[in-house]
């Protein structure tokens, strides 16, 4: 009897959890520090919006904001605190709001700010001169703009409504207003001072996204607006109300042109700019059978509403691979305001499941549209694809050896410092788990090895892996387990139930080719898993599956 048997058992226990909790140690999330400006162009005398935001104990309150005073007048400035509860984690977003003044004209910057060792991204601001004055004593004006004479028909035209006040106004309206033939989406309302000689003037803007549904000539109709006027000192019954303002603005035109006829697509598509995107939660090359990714395409388009933008290809439609399964999911439609307009987006997923090995090529995508900005016809596409699927292993065969498959993508920008401890904390995991196997291959006793070998999967635990999915509905892991039973009963691996078929006997054989086909379909007959279990209990063992089966699963074979 080995004395030491019993501190070897306590010292592996020890390692064992000394790497799980290694393992489980999480990788720290890196500070973020942005900044934004709500205008990117504006006029002298004109103010902005500039706001900082910070997270992961930021303090943006507490930044140096003396390289703003080269170019920049601050007026105000408020900070605010943000928490919320995401995930099982407490994230807090701090930010510091401040209206800018320019201090001379041209092209001037908001420079990079420093926190921590982190820095903002540099903003370029265009500042014009100062705009003329307008005749006469007005103290309020009130006027519409677009952005374009001539716009192509669906595409985006900006609608400006702008009020400047010199004198304070209560209960100002702007009356309601219809275009014909046109969807009119409303967008953020903005406000800033503008500086005139010796008065301030309060600007209001109010701006609309346009899209004209039918060639031709779109009118805009004259817009009313309605107010009080404010006079200095307070009455008992509050503030004094002057004379009432009754304004409207000047109706216009604008010049709608038809679709090209050279454009190719059958979804006319005009916008600024169109981005096709791909990810992949597991990368199409690096797929077994079985296996399953996931294919999410993402369309972006600056100058559109995300219902304008058409459904993708479906894979499924566009190939006609028999060894690939291909399942779409719910697609994501939505929209966003940007300093110009509206960015649409549609994002569809589709997972892909391979039933055999071999490689395939998906086709090419490419999405046809006209760029406004240029006036000419673009594509958004992607480039063809390889699937690559390998045979199955053992250890796919069992579901009892994990992998965890991590999505490709961008990495925070992790300083130096943290890439070594992080590196460390594998590195010492990867030693503690070489001592827990050496110890357990140094240990001789035959009771350990019989304990070992006990654990195995076994074709009776295969059998209660198969209920249990059954019971569940679950597919992949009823396809584990039937392969898992047919290594435990032919004592060798099968990479699909195919090739398990080929071997079993005519009865089990179609129950297998059966379920093979409903396991992948979109519409599952339960016929198909009902005398599955039956059919694994009748059939007969192959010559020597004992000993074979013995031989291929045993930990530590006997000698």
């Amino acid at each position: 009897m080995n004395r030491f048997a019993g501190k070897n058992r306590s010292a592996v226990r020890s390692l064992r959890y000394a790497v799980i909790l290694l393992l489980s140690l999480p990788i720290p999330t890196m500070a973020e520090l942005t900044a934004s400006v709500d205008r990117r162009e504006i006029a002298l005398g004109e103010t902005l919006r500039l706001t900082l935001m910070g997270d992961a104990g930021e303090q943006p309150a507490e930044i140096n904001l003396t390289p703003l005073n080269r170019d920049w007048e601050i007026l105000s400035r408020s900070s605010a605190t943000n928490a919320r509860f995401v995930n099982g984690q407490n994230q807090i977003t701090r930010t510091l709001e401040m209206e800018l003044a320019p201090l001379r004209e041209g092209t001037l910057g908001i420079p990079s700010l420093t926190s921590g060792g982190r820095r903002t991204t540099p903003v370029s601001i265009r500042v014009n001169p100062e705009p003329a004055i307008a005749p006469g004593d007005a103290l309020v004006l009130f006027e519409a703009s677009l952005d374009q004479p001539v716009v192509y028909v669906q595409a985006e035209l900006m609608l400006t409504v702008t009020l400047q006040q010199a004198i304070n106004l209560d209960g100002g309206e702007i009356s309601a207003f219809d275009i014909p033939d046109a969807v009119i989406e409303a967008l953020e309302r903005k406000s800033f001072q503008r500086r005139l000689g010796n008065r301030t003037w309060l600007v209001t803007e109010l701006r609309f996204a346009v899209y004209p549904q039918k060639s031709g000539l779109l009118k805009v109709p004259a817009i009313g607006f309605t107010a009080r006027e404010v006079q200095p000192g307070r009455s008992l019954l509050g503030a004094r109300l002057g004379r009432r303002l009754r304004m409207a603005s000047e109706p216009i035109d604008v010049e709608v042109k038809p679709v090209p006829e050279d454009f190719p697509g059958e979804v006319w598509l005009p916008a600024r700019s169109m981005t096709l995107e791909e990810t992949w939660s597991v990368e199409p090359h690096a797929l077994s059978v079985g296996d399953s990714t996931t294919r999410t395409l993402t369309l972006v388009a600056n100058g559109l509403q995300g219902s304008q933008l058409p459904p993708l290809n479906s894979l499924q439609g566009a190939t006609d691979i028999p060894e690939l399964r291909f399942y779409p999911d719910q697609e994501a439609i939505d929209q966003s305001e940007l300093g110009r307009g509206l960015q649409g987006r549609r994002v569809q997923s589709e997972a892909l499941v391979a039933r055999a090995s071999g490689s395939w090529t998906l086709p090419e995508i490419s999405v046809p549209w006209w760029n406004t900005e240029t006036d000419t016809l673009s594509y958004a596409s992607l480039p063809a694809r390889t699937v690559s699927v390998r045979s199955a292993t053992t250890t796919d065969i069992f579901p009892d050896a994990t992998t965890t498959v991590v999505a490709s993508g961008d990495r925070p920008p992790f300083s130096a410092w943290l890439w070594g401890v992080t590196g460390s904390g594998w590195i010492v995991a990867a030693v503690l788990l070489w001592l827990v196997l050496s110890a357990r291959a140094k240990a001789p006793s035959p009771a350990t090895r019989r304990a070992a070998a006990s654990n195995e999967p076994s074709v009776r635990q295969a059998m209660v892996r198969i209920r249990r999915a059954l019971e569940q509905q679950n597919p992949a892991a009823l396809r584990h387990g039937v392969l898992q039973w047919g290594a435990g009963h032919h004592g060798k691996a099968f990479s699909s139930l195919a090739e398990l078929a080929d071997v079993s006997s005519e009865q089990l054989k179609a129950v297998l080719i059966a379920l093979d086909r409903a396991l992948y379909s979109a519409t599952p007959d339960s016929a198909a898993t009902e005398s599955l279990i039956a059919s694994l209990r009748e059939e007969p063992g192959p010559a020597n599956a004992r000993s074979q089966s013995n031989a291929s699963l045993s930990l530590y074979p006997s000698d």
